[in-house]
């Protein structure tokens, strides 16, 4: 190659640096508004909301099937809310907020929890709610046999 052309080339490199430094340096710069303009940012966010919920609900039905597996099936309903309402106590719930329903059924038990009182996740920007229902199915017999079986 000739001079020029090494010349040119150069020039073209230290540009395309030049450019590559002005448009990421001004990508995290504030806009008039006030808010950082950080790609992904608000996504991420919302994502770990998200997932914030989703381990309270994990949670919500993990206790609903530890406290099914420790109620006596003489007294069933009773004793699992009872052993159920200590759990919610965490989520700021009350087992007044829930309606339950009992299915017993070819040696299994159904609960299923339904509430109208939400969990509310409140952001700057945003509140992400959800309602905290479950559905658990647990091992029941109808004799005097053990639960965990």
């Amino acid at each position: 190659m000739n001079k020029k052309a090494f010349i040119f080339l150069y020039i073209c490199a230290i540009s395309f640096i030049i450019a590559i430094f002005v448009f990421y340096g001004s990508v995290g710069k504030q806009n008039p508004g006030g808010e950082s303009l950080y790609l992904g940012e608000k996504e991420i966010q919302v994502f770990e909301t998200y997932q914030e919920a989703e381990q309270q609900l994990y949670a919500i039905e993990l206790a609903a099937t530890l406290s099914a597996k420790q109620t006596s099936q003489e007294n069933f309903e009773n004793d699992f809310e009872k052993i159920f309402s200590e759990y919610l106590k965490k989520y700021s719930l009350t087992i007044e907020d829930y309606s339950f329903t009992y299915t017993a059924k070819e040696g299994t038990m159904t609960i299923v929890g339904k509430t109208t009182k939400q969990l509310t996740f409140q952001e700057d920007v945003y509140t992400y709610t959800i309602s905290p229902d479950f559905k658990v199915t647990i091992p029941y017999t109808t004799t005097e046999e053990s639960i965990f079986q």
